[in-house]
């Protein structure tokens, strides 16, 4: 099995990956009222993104209260202004309005046409800083997110990592489904949600992020927007949990899902680490690597939900973590999923010899194509600036990459490719 394994894991060093270099200047930050706020200025980009980071996530919650800071963020995009809900307002002026809760953080992300980008983040300010909690508005929020954590209960890859992240977090709050569960969701009432708002959302860490031909936004637009909310800070919900006893590190969950799913998390280093470059690498010598295996060479341009195989290197969380996964419905799903296991195990303890240059050309193609959309590129700069101190997340990163050896990547291996967690998601029995 060891010899086989080598003869997969050594020609995989050889493929190469052309790389886009990025032409964009580093971000520039300048200070509101404490606020933090990154500029990318790029005249060639076809939208501009403007990116709210604030303190009022997962960790903002209790135990009972899972959900809660998705409600509250729901409830902000279904805001009327105007007569409309903000998020179908922008909407009808060609731009989009999102929200994603993080283990710490909600972050609001709005995206128009340059020519429209004026108008719509003064929707999106009024929504934020002035929320609606009426009757109306919650129920329209609810069933937003309600519909969003049934999309995400058909993924057998997000299901997977909800199990996971609860396994990996500091605190227990943070470990909670990003948009709650449906039972606690569906019992908040308008005051509960207001009392949240106006607890958590203050200016205190928060991070404004744009991206885009920004001289159309206005000289004040982004400093109008990073105050628009009360001065102070915050703190997280203290949560005691209890430790359980156990030496299982197996979760199992059953979905309508066709075929079953491994995922297998490993511990990983953070942004501000030395071994973040050759993380990297390694994670990209995973994807691919399992992409042979599964023999689908396609799948690194897909997107997670589909996905046949891949990896994940959720550097963005407190806690950070490499991901594998295999959909079981690809060939011989025993076999795809005893290799991908084995294939961390030997890489550990296998010396490589020779030049990696072409591996590290494909860990800068990932990194640069993952980072190529405005929006992503805005929320990569804010990552960068809580967890690495500066936002230039580009050069960073090419430069932590291209200073990896062959001998840091094993060393990352070994150190980080130990007993994995793991997350099975299993179809449910028929009958």
């Amino acid at each position: 099995m060891r010899l086989r394994l080598a003869a997969i894991l050594l020609p995989a060093l050889c493929v190469a990956a052309p790389l886009a270099a990025s032409a964009a200047a580093a971000p520039a930050v300048t200070f509101v009222d404490g606020v933090q706020i990154i500029t990318q200025q790029d005249a060639a980009a076809p939208l501009v993104d403007v990116t709210f980071v604030l303190r009022a996530g997962l960790d903002r919650q209790s135990m009972k209260q899972s959900g809660l800071a998705a409600l509250a963020a729901a409830v902000i995009l279904k805001t009327p202004v105007d007569g409309a809900p903000a998020d179908a307002a922008i909407a009808g002026d060609g731009g989009s309005f999102r929200f994603t809760v993080d283990p710490s953080d909600v972050r609001f992300s709005v995206e128009a046409l340059p020519s429209d980008a004026a108008t719509v983040l003064g929707i999106a300010r009024r929504a934020i800083a002035h929320p609606t909690f009426d009757t109306g508005t919650l129920e329209r929020a609810r069933a937003m997110l309600l519909a969003r954590i049934a999309n995400d209960q058909q993924l057998a890859l997000h299901v997977g990592l909800d199990m996971l992240s609860g396994t990996r977090a500091a605190t227990a709050n943070e470990g909670l489904p990003a948009n709650g569960i449906p039972g606690s969701v569906a019992q908040f009432d308008a005051a509960t949600v207001a009392r949240f708002y106006h607890a958590y959302y203050r200016r205190g860490g928060a991070i404004v992020s744009a991206v885009g031909p920004l001289d159309t936004l206005g000289a004040d637009a982004l400093g109008t927007f990073a105050t628009s909310l009360p001065a102070g800070s915050t703190r997280a919900v203290a949560v005691t949990v209890p430790k359980l006893d156990g030496t299982s590190r197996q979760l199992v969950a059953h979905r309508d899902v066709a075929a079953p799913w491994l995922i297998a998390q490993y511990g990983a280093p953070t942004i501000g680490s030395k071994d973040f470059g050759a993380m990297l690498v390694l994670s990209a010598f995973m994807q691919r690597t399992l992409a042979d295996i599964a023999q689908v060479p396609g799948v690194i341009n897909q997107t997670l939900a589909s996905g046949a195989v891949g990896a994940i290197y959720q550097y963005d969380r407190p806690q950070p973590s490499l991901t594998l996964y295999v959909n079981g419905g690809i060939g011989d799903p025993n076999r795809a999923f005893t290799t991908a296991l084995s294939v961390a195990s030997i890489l550990a303890q296998t010396k490589l010899h020779g030049s990696i240059d072409q591996f590290k050309a494909a860990a800068e193609a990932d990194f640069v194509d993952a980072a190529s959309s405005v929006s992503t590129r805005a929320w990569l700069a804010a990552v960068f600036a809580q967890r690495g101190g500066s936002p230039d997340y580009v050069s960073r990163t090419l430069d932590a990459i291209q200073a990896t050896s062959a001998a840091d990547l094993q060393r990352v291996a070994k150190t980080y490719l130990g007993e994995p967690t793991i997350a099975l998601v299993l179809p449910r029995a028929k009958g």
